[in-house]
Parts: C-alpha cells; sequence; structure tokens
C-alpha cells in the first residue's frame, strides 16, 4: 500500500536550529487570523447595533400606540353582578359533527405549507435586498 503525503505539512527536523524563521511564520498566522476574527466581530457588533435600533423603534411606537388608545378610548362599563338560582341540566341529543375529509385535511395542509414556504421566500429576498443596499 502507497500512502501519500499532504502537501499542506511542513516537514522539519525536530528541534532544528532556525526556531526563530517559524515562530516569526506563526506569529503572521496568528496576526492574519487575529485581524479576520476583528473584521468579521466588528460587523457582527455593528448589525447588532442596527437591528437593536430598529427593535427599539418598533417596541416604542408599541408602546406609545398602547398608551394613547388607551388614554382615547372609553373604558368599558363595570358589569353588575346578578345573581342566577342554578338550573338543572337539561338532557340533549348529541348529533354528530362532520368532520372534513382526509382529502380536504391533506389540500388544507398542502395550502398551509406553500403559503408558509412562499412567505419566508418573501422573507428571504426582502433581508437579502436590506443587505445589498447597505
Amino acid at each position: 500500500m502507497s500512502s501519500s503525503i499532504d502537501s499542506s505539512v511542513k516537514i522539519t527536523k525536530p528541534f532544528s536550529s532556525d526556531t526563530d524563521k517559524e515562530k516569526e511564520g506563526l506569529l503572521q498566522d496568528a496576526d492574519l487570523y487575529r485581524d479576520k476574527l476583528e473584521t468579521q466581530w466588528s460587523g457582527l457588533k455593528k448589525e447588532a447595533t442596527e437591528y437593536g435600533k430598529q427593535a427599539l423603534i418598533i417596541g416604542g411606537v408599541m408602546a406609545t400606540t398602547f398608551v394613547v388608545m388607551n388614554a382615547l378610548l372609553p373604558k368599558g362599563k363595570k358589569k353588575k353582578e346578578i345573581l342566577v338560582e342554578p338550573v338543572e341540566p337539561v338532557e340533549k341529543k348529541v348529533t354528530k359533527i362532520k368532520t372534513q375529509s382526509a382529502v380536504g385535511q391533506a389540500v388544507q395542509s398542502l395550502a398551509w405549507t406553500l403559503a408558509v414556504g412562499w412567505a419566508r421566500q418573501k422573507l428571504k429576498h426582502f433581508i437579502e435586498d436590506e443587505r445589498k443596499t447597505e
């Protein structure tokens, strides 16, 4: 059996005398990865800040609407308690309610699945368009 050697693996002598070069190479790699991570992290922080601001605006609008509606709409009348004597139950003939057929349920299920899929696709396109404009 022949085994193939991965070309990306560097074969060096153990305890080679040139450790300073290897150290510099590793430090450069570490700096490169650190820069990439910092770039990604700053992007995530920026997006989180934008979404947080939007959530606060939506929450503020909802709270303001609630307060204004409670102030403007008339209060409901208080209901008076009426004492009613208990009534003996009357036997009723139970009729069987016709339920949907299996075909009707399958069609309804399919319609819901298509509607949710369509809404998901529209939301996905909306998010992509928002990202392109930024």
